[in-house]
């Protein structure tokens, strides 16, 4: 028998969410088919099996985090592994056991010797185990299965209910039920860890403006036209296209620019990446964001389609709102966010005329970008955006 750990998912990621498990306890599983779709760092992965054999051991049930380089399943060499002998103690086999124990006052029986007691609890020694490993006390779980017996959705209840618990205290005056909490899980989870680790770190500053594009033709693609802006802007400002590494004090500055478009979905923020745009053409970098857009949607994209940006574009003005505070993800040290466009009344040469603005909002890390920095950066960006 051997233990097959989490591995590295990609870029040092601490830890994964299982969400289905392929194969159950005694399976046989040949080398390369999958085992488990684990979701992290946005994307879903299938983890094959590394050799063929039968499963003895699954570490863990859907929802469940595990920890990179912790077991994840123990697998047989062979078609002659036994099965396990303690089923009481294998958490992918909590419904073979039927013999339910009942606890009472009067102690520890079986259903058969217990009939005429009608309080207590009751449960298989599986979801005994199950509790015991979750720390949850049977006495707060309510069972809703035959005669009261406790299932594993009830343990499962209660396992949201004291996960929440232990990351929110309720005041007395917060008339809200534990119940109306939803524990984050997958890229939600992943983007408020990422959201607090960046608040921790970054001194960000924001810099709004304004592009008047009255000139551009019409049905311009606006993210092409973006991209083209930001190439030029880079180009007059190297410094926001960099990584810093706070623990060194040292800034590296990219020669080309890998750049992230942050993608709203339902399950979350996902910023896939287009790499080296310089070198892309228009046709194929709009074919490439066509391509990332279904990718998103349907939760295909690849794990390497979102690694490494070293700058971000995000068009929030696609929904609403004109300008705002874009977050700095580390390493990187800027962020460009796009609003909702609209008009303003210009005046020119004593004539009042209506142009179309496209608002602009610039984020830096203050630590290694100065205010002169980020403004001269803005102002390239809104010279090439203003240009036909």
């Amino acid at each position: 028998m051997t233990t097959f750990n989490l591995p590295d998912l990609g870029e040092g990621l601490p830890d994964a969410e299982i969400r289905e498990w392929y194969v159950q306890l005694n399976d046989y599983i040949k080398v390369d088919e999958p085992m488990v779709a684990m979701e992290t760092a946005k994307a879903l992965v299938d983890i094959p099996a590394p050799f063929s054999g039968r499963v003895t051991k699954l570490y863990g049930q859907v929802g469940d985090i595990i920890k990179t380089g912790e077991a994840l399943i123990d697998i047989g060499e062979g078609d002659g592994q036994t099965k396990t002998a303690d089923q009481a103690t294998v958490v992918g086999n909590l419904q073979r056991g039927s013999h339910i124990i009942e606890e009472s006052p009067r102690g520890i029986q079986t259903k058969q010797t217990a009939i005429s007691h009608q309080r207590g609890i009751k449960a298989t020694p599986a979801i005994r185990a199950l509790a015991k490993k979750l720390q949850i006390n049977l006495n707060d779980c309510k069972g809703t299965g035959p005669d009261g017996q406790i299932l594993v959705a009830d343990i499962e209840k209660m396992r949201q209910q004291k996960s929440i618990k232990e990351v929110s205290s309720l005041t007395h005056s917060q008339q809200f039920s534990i119940a109306d909490y939803e524990p984050l899980r997958g890229v939600r989870r992943v983007m408020s860890n990422v959201m607090k680790q960046a608040h921790q770190s970054i001194v960000p500053v924001t810099l709004v403006d304004d592009a008047d594009i009255h000139a551009w033709p019409e049905k311009t693609d606006i993210t092409l036209r973006l991209i083209r802006a930001v190439m030029a802007a880079c180009q007059r400002e190297p410094r926001l296209n960099a990584w810093f590494d706070e623990s060194q004090l040292a800034l590296c500055q990219h020669s080309q620019i890998d750049l992230g478009i942050a993608m709203d979905a339902p399950d979350g923020l996902f910023v896939p990446v287009l790499k080296n745009i310089a070198q892309e053409s228009a046709v194929n970098l709009r074919r490439a964001i066509d391509k990332f857009k279904a990718e998103v949607k349907n939760r295909s994209i690849s794990p390497d389609a979102l690694l490494n940006p070293t700058f971000v574009l995000s068009n929030v003005g696609v929904f609403a709102g004109r300008y705002a505070t874009p977050i700095v993800i580390p390493p990187m040290v800027a962020i460009l966010a796009v609003g909702r466009m609209n008009e303003k009344v210009i005046i020119e040469q004593g004539k009042v005329n209506v142009h179309k603005q496209l608002p602009l909002s610039l984020t830096v890390d203050h630590r290694v970008i100065t205010g002169g920095e980020a403004a001269r950066f803005l102002s390239a960006l809104i010279i090439d955006l203003q240009a036909i």
